[in-house]
C-alpha cells in the first residue's frame, strides 16, 4: 500500500513530503499552493530545491509538485544502480497516489529525459502539457548527431567523465557546476554558484555515474514525432551545455511545440531568470490548462 506522509498533511504550503514507493525506497517531495497542477522535474545532481525560485513565483496561481528523484536530495537510491526509467516509474507511482489529472510537466536537463521515458513506457493520460528546460534527446555525439552536448562529448568523452566523477566526485562537481550557468555568472553571482556546489557536494559518485551512463544510453528521436502533448521548448541562449541549436531541433520535431529563448541564462533559466521564466510557465500551462476542470486538483477559482 501506498503511504504519504507530511508535518503538515492537510495544508500545501510547500513543507517536505515523503511517499513510500513500491521497493520501499521513501520518495521526499514538496507540494505547495492550489489550483491547476506543474510537477517541476529536477536534472542530474541536483534536487527539487533547485526550483525553489520559481516555485515561490508559481505557486500563487498553481498546485507544484516537486519530487526529489531517487539518489538526489532527500530521497536515498534505494536497492540496485539508479537509472532514467526508474525515475520515470517513480514519478507515475507519484501522480497515481495524488491522483492528479492535466498536469503541465517540467523537465529540466536530465528530467526532460525522465518526463519522455514516462510518455514513451506510460503514456500521457495524467499530463495536459510539457516544458523541456535545455535538453537534448541524445546527449552523446556522433559522426551523425552533433546537437548532443555542445562540448562535443561523444562515447570516449562519457566514459572519461565517468571515471573522473568516481576517482573525486568533488573535484568533478566543482568543475561541473560552472557549466550550469552562462559565462560570466561565477562572477556575478558567485553566492549562486556555492549554494549549488554545496548542494553537488551531497551527492552520490556512484549513484551519480550510474545515472550519467543511463542518460548517455538514451535516445529519444524516434519517440519524439509521436509526443502530441503541447510542448513548451525553452533554453538559455548563453548555455554551455547544450548549443540553441539543439533546442530549436526539439521545436521542429515535435508536432506540437513551441520555443522561448532565454538571453542571459546558461543551461538553467530558471536560476539565472526565475521571474522571466516563471513567467514563460504560467502563460504556457495557463493556456494548456485552459477550460480544463479537475475538482480534485483546483481549489478556487482559475483564469487564464
Amino acid at each position: 500500500m501506498l503511504n504519504i506522509r507530511s508535518d503538515n498533511p492537510a495544508g500545501r504550503d510547500g513543507v517536505l513530503k515523503s511517499l513510500a514507493l513500491p521497493d520501499g525506497t521513501d520518495m521526499a517531495y514538496r507540494d505547495a499552493g492550489q489550483g491547476p497542477v506543474l510537477l517541476l522535474v529536477h536534472g542530474w545532481a541536483a534536487s527539487g530545491r533547485f526550483f525553489d525560485p520559481v516555485v515561490d513565483l508559481l505557486k500563487q496561481d498553481f498546485r507544484v509538485i516537486v519530487p526529489d528523484l531517487r539518489a538526489h536530495g532527500q530521497t536515498p537510491a534505494g536497492p540496485g544502480r539508479p537509472d532514467i526509467n526508474a525515475l520515470a516509474d517513480d514519478l507515475v507511482v507519484l501522480l497515481d497516489a495524488l491522483d492528479v489529472t492535466g498536469v503541465v510537466a517540467l523537465g529540466w536537463s536530465m528530467g526532460a529525459q525522465v518526463l519522455w521515458s514516462l510518455i514513451a513506457r506510460h503514456g500521457s493520460a495524467r499530463l495536459a502539457g510539457l516544458v523541456v528546460e535545455d535538453m537534448s534527446p541524445r546527449i552523446l555525439n556522433t559522426e551523425d548527431w552533433s546537437l548532443g552536448m555542445a562540448s562535443g562529448m561523444d562515447t570516449a568523452g562519457s566514459q572519461r567523465a565517468l571515471e573522473a566523477m568516481r576517482s573525486n566526485w568533488p573535484a568533478y562537481a566543482a568543475a561541473f557546476v560552472r557549466h550550469i550557468f552562462s559565462r560570466d555568472r561565477a562572477s556575478r553571482d558567485p553566492d549562486l554558484i556555492q549554494r549549488v556546489l554545496v548542494e553537488l557536494h551531497q551527492c552520490d559518485a556512484e549513484a551519480m555515474a550510474a545515472l550519467w551512463e543511463s542518460m548517455a544510453g538514451q535516445d529519444f528521436r524516434p519517440a519524439l514525432p509521436a509526443m502530441s502533448l503541447p510542448v513548451l521548448v525553452t533554453w538559455g541562449e548563453a548555455s554551455q551545455a547544450y548549443d540553441p541549436a539543439t533546442s530549436r531541433y526539439l521545436v521542429d520535431t515535435l508536432p506540437n511545440a513551441q520555443g522561448k529563448a532565454f538571453a542571459q541564462s546558461g543551461h538553467a533559466p530558471h536560476l539565472e531568470q526565475p521571474e522571466e521564466f516563471a513567467e514563460a510557465v504560467q502563460q504556457f500551462a495557463s493556456q494548456v490548462q485552459a477550460g480544463v476542470t479537475h475538482p480534485e486538483n483546483i481549489e478556487g477559482s482559475f483564469s487564464s
